[in-house]
């Protein structure tokens, strides 16, 4: 599953519109003011991608309350965007955040194993 993740990140990105990203996207990112989202901070990373990056992004860091906490905020934001989530960001995301992860609770890198394990299921069908 490990193996075919680097695989996976190593190939193309997916194509789609690309749109731009805070690469960071994470709840101790955004700001709120009486209820209401009122700016997001930390954007030293932005670029331009795949709409799904910020939300693997902010799934991987979710999934420290669980994974059914990561898929409520997923289908909150296709919802809310009308977009589809690609199982490649999970994939991506949690590629690239193998340094963080080793210092998690063993809970959260089930969590971690069992979407990766997902997503690269998912991309091989």
């Amino acid at each position: 599953m490990w193996q075919r993740g680097v695989e996976i990140v190593r190939g193309p990105v997916p194509d789609g519109d690309p749109v731009f990203l805070h690469r960071d996207f994470h709840p101790g990112n955004v700001l709120w003011r009486r209820g209401t989202v009122s700016g997001l901070v930390d954007w030293q990373a932005a670029s331009i991608g795949p709409p799904s990056v910020d939300v693997g992004h902010c799934r991987a860091n979710l999934l420290s309350y669980g994974t059914e906490v990561a898929n409520k905020f997923t289908t909150l934001w296709e919802q809310a965007s009308g977009r589809h989530y690609d199982p490649w960001a999970d994939v991506s995301t949690i590629i690239g955040m193998l340094d963080v992860l080793r210092d998690e609770p063993p809970s959260v890198r089930i969590g971690v194993e069992e979407t990766l394990a997902r997503a690269v299921a998912e991309l091989r069908g």
